[in-house]
């Protein structure tokens, strides 16, 4: 999922990145890098399921399995040539 989907999931269940920093009682830039994927943590990564209720391989799912969205190098050639 995308992060501010992650952090909207968060704030729809009443709890903010902020709020889960305290708890976890961790910096609020490691929770902000763990939902981003730029940093992991176990312990978030659950403690954000759990509170969302959706699961952690939904939430950051595997790294080959995401979905990249590019132009067919087709169309970027027709765009390029129609210039």
């Amino acid at each position: 999922m995308h992060p501010e989907e992650i952090k909207a999931a968060m704030r729809m269940k009443g709890v903010t990145p902020t709020a889960l920093a305290d708890e976890l009682r961790v910096a609020n830039a490691t929770v902000s890098q763990v939902i981003s994927g730029r940093s992991e943590s176990a312990r978030i990564k659950a403690r954000i399921a759990e509170v969302t209720g959706i699961a952690v391989s939904v939430l950051w799912p595997p790294q080959g399995s995401r979905m990249v969205l590019r132009r067919p190098r087709a169309a970027v050639a027709a765009a390029r040539s129609a210039a």
